[in-house]
């Protein structure tokens, strides 16, 4: 076991959402707690049949792991530690608020979903308070070193541009609430620090359009970035994802029959070979990061606030509301 990681097999997981559907996480979560070291203690779904769903999938992978539909009878039964929270949107609320009250440290998929961002702030307040970790899925920060693998000569302390491209299912504001949260971790791990936003501007044909984009620029450490964040579902699985500093492409390809990834530097041609690296799963690299987080604030019985999620809650709010305030013009 690495030495980050010491300590982690006496950590007790709880995965909410565990049953692995064509686009949530959950399944892929648990097997990696296990897979990390983690004592998986329970799998949680909306009904029973759900939970029963995602305890034998586990099952087939060699996990034995008790199923739940309620919260009340998680904590009482299996007494988590951490809970993953892998839920749609909808249910985080709740379930952060739960494992507050069952004191349980929190890694929960994007978005937060806890309101305003002064109801975030206020979250991670108490939170910290408690000595518990409260962290967001945000896996693409962890595929910076595979851009500086594929693009060693360049600076990102001199880029002017940045992109991404995603492939999200949901339309409308729901697109935006889910896919937001990977350009902004991106950028706040280049530009780490306060950031402000401006020239806010969306273009879709329609709320329900397949395609659409988002512009604005990011202010941070003196510096501006021209911002571009595409959503365009392709009908493609697995789902296409790409980012770029300037003309410095980090394409990801998935290989769907294990679900490797690679990180490419240019878009092929057919039969082309290019420049590409293997970094392992970004959702494995956040997750042990979680548990690394966690192992240290339960050594000094203290967790700071994380101020990139809280932030990151604001700077979401606030496209989020430019949406609403462009639809009703």
């Amino acid at each position: 076991m690495e030495q980050e990681l010491a300590g982690v097999e006496a950590l007790r997981v709880a995965v909410i959402g565990a049953r692995r559907t064509r686009n949530g996480t959950g399944g892929f979560l648990a097997l990696m707690s296990a897979k990390l070291g983690a004592k998986l203690v329970g799998v949680v779904g909306t009904q029973p049949d759900t939970a029963r769903q995602a305890a034998e999938a586990l099952a087939a992978e060699g996990i034995q792991v008790a199923a739940f539909a309620e919260a009340e009878n998680l904590f009482a039964e299996a007494a988590p530690d951490l809970l993953i929270l892998a839920a749609p949107a909808a249910a985080h609320r709740a379930w952060l608020h739960a494992a507050l009250d069952g004191g349980a440290h929190v890694l929960c998929e994007k978005p937060l979903a806890a309101g305003s961002a002064d109801e975030a702030r206020a979250l991670a307040q108490r939170f910290a308070a408690a000595g518990l970790v409260l962290a967001e899925n945000c896996q693409w920060p962890f595929v910076l070193p595979a851009f500086r693998e594929l693009h060693p000569n360049f600076d990102l302390a001199l880029a002017g541009r940045f992109r991404m491209l995603l492939a999200p299912p949901q339309r409308g504001l729901e697109r935006w609430s889910e896919v937001l949260s990977h350009p902004l971790s991106l950028l706040q791990a280049v530009l780490p620090g306060p950031a402000a936003l401006s020239e806010v501007r969306y273009a879709e044909s329609a709320p329900e359009a397949p395609d659409a984009r988002l512009d604005f620029s990011w202010h941070a450490r003196g510096r501006v970035l021209q911002c571009e964040v595409m959503a365009e579902d392709l009908g493609r699985w697995p789902r296409p994802a790409e980012f770029a500093f300037d003309d410095a492409l980090c394409r990801r390809r998935v290989h769907q029959k294990d679900y490797r990834i690679r990180y490419e530097a240019e878009v092929p041609a057919p039969g082309q070979r290019v420049n590409s690296v293997a970094p392992g799963d970004p959702m494995e690299a956040c997750l042990r990061d979680f548990f690394a987080r966690v192992l240290r604030a339960r050594a000094r019985g203290s967790a700071p606030v994380d101020e990139d999620l809280v932030r990151r809650q604001a700077l979401l709010e606030q496209l989020l509301d430019a949406w609403r305030a462009q639809r009703r013009v």
